[in-house]
């Protein structure tokens, strides 16, 4: 065979290499999603709507600042530059346990002081009120704990603290051993759905007063923990998807109760009733798109890239929003409500001139508009 059958062949051979890619990338990113939901439209089963809660409260979210004085570019930019085809039209929806009111909630709330290293003489308020305080002064740190909700939220500060931690003695397994036991021990880990959930971990290491994250096993002083939770194969997601609604930063604890054994402790969640018949039409994921393209969805997470993870958000600049994930989540309001609601999350990475960008996260709510209940707005806000 000479030289120009060999090219000819080669030619060929690459034509035939196209044209089979080409096919293969029309099937996989056009024809399938399309046909898929065809399939699932005409021969799977839905269930027949049932709203028995009748309309449900709108939900609260809590925005992210930006440093904008413009509406961001919007652009979708998913794998095949399509919306998804296999999301549902129709979700079930749960009920909150209610809050009980115990007369030993006072009481167990001291205790779960006690476990978290808070004396009596750290009180700083009355057993009067619905939200208990303490500090301690030394040690920089301050915990309140709401009797109604059961709500726990402790911080301490981080200046001056490297010399209370040892490094090698934290990594990803016991840091998710010595979370699940602080929460066990102060009644917050009751939860089926918590019990059989996820545990994200992320190492931090102290340099002088900073903590950051960290790699490496050996230099680990604490690990920052969230915990996860899903219902029907659908996570639950709080204000902020990033943190979970149970979180803390441990140590390896010593025997003595101390805050710093937990620098930081956060649990804040609602039990869920799992037993449910309600099933809600929710919008179609091309109005939800429509929604958030006109910047009417509310931003709940911004994660500059590099950002310390052990550090406060600062509002940033954000000009163009490249969405390359969109699934359904339920979202649990950070006040009670009596129902736990769908909403769609679009997630994706933001740009902006002199800047590295970063990841964002958006939410919007789900459920049709004839069964939601209206309140009134500004003008300028936007209720489907």
């Amino acid at each position: 065979m000479n030289l120009t059958s060999v090219a000819a062949f080669m030619k060929k051979g690459v034509k035939y290499l196209i044209l089979v890619a080409g096919v293969y990338y029309l099937v996989i990113f056009v024809i399938f999603p399309g046909t898929l939901a065809v399939i699932r439209a005409i021969f799977i089963p839905k269930e027949p709507l049932n709203p028995v809660y009748g309309q449900l409260d709108p939900l609260e979210f809590a925005e992210k600042a930006t440093t904008n004085d413009s509406i961001p570019e919007y652009v979708l930019n998913t794998k095949n530059g399509k919306l998804p085809a296999t999301l549902p039209d129709r979700i079930r929806v749960y009920k909150f346990k209610p809050q009980q009111y115990s007369y030993l909630a006072g009481t167990n709330a001291i205790s779960e002081a006690e476990i978290l290293g808070f004396t009596e003489e750290d009180l700083i308020t009355d057993l009067k009120g619905d939200i208990y305080r303490w500090r301690n002064s030394k040690l920089g740190s301050m915990l309140n704990i709401e009797v109604s909700s059961r709500k726990v939220m402790l911080e301490t500060s981080e200046s001056g603290k490297s010399t209370y931690y040892t490094p090698g003695e934290i990594h990803q397994q016991n840091a998710k051993e010595f979370a699940i036991e602080l929460f066990k021990n102060i009644g917050r880990f009751n939860d089926e759905l918590y019990q059989n959930g996820e545990q994200m971990v992320r190492l931090g290491s102290y340099t002088g007063n900073r903590l950051s994250e960290t790699v490496d096993i050996r230099e680990a002083h604490v690990a920052l923990v969230d915990f996860y939770r899903n219902i029907d194969e659908v996570p639950i997601l709080g204000t902020d998807p990033k943190e979970g609604l149970l979180r803390t930063i441990v140590k390896n604890p010593s025997r003595t109760p101390t805050p710093l054994n937990n620098p930081m402790v956060q649990a804040s969640y609602w039990e869920i009733d799992p037993k449910t018949s309600a099933i809600y039409k929710i919008i179609s994921v091309k109005d939800a798109w429509n929604a958030i393209s006109q910047n009417r969805g509310v931003t709940t997470n911004i994660t500059p890239k590099g950002m310390n993870p052990f550090s406060e958000y600062s509002p940033v600049y954000v000009q163009q929003i490249l969405i390359d994930n969109i699934f359904l989540a339920y979202y649990e309001t950070p006040k009670y409500q009596m129902y736990l609601q769908p909403i769609y999350v679009f997630e994706g990475t933001y740009t902006a001139i002199g800047s590295s960008g970063g990841q964002i996260s958006i939410y919007f709510p789900a459920i049709t508009g004839e069964y939601t209940r209206k309140v009134n707005l500004p003008p300028d806000q936007f209720q489907e």
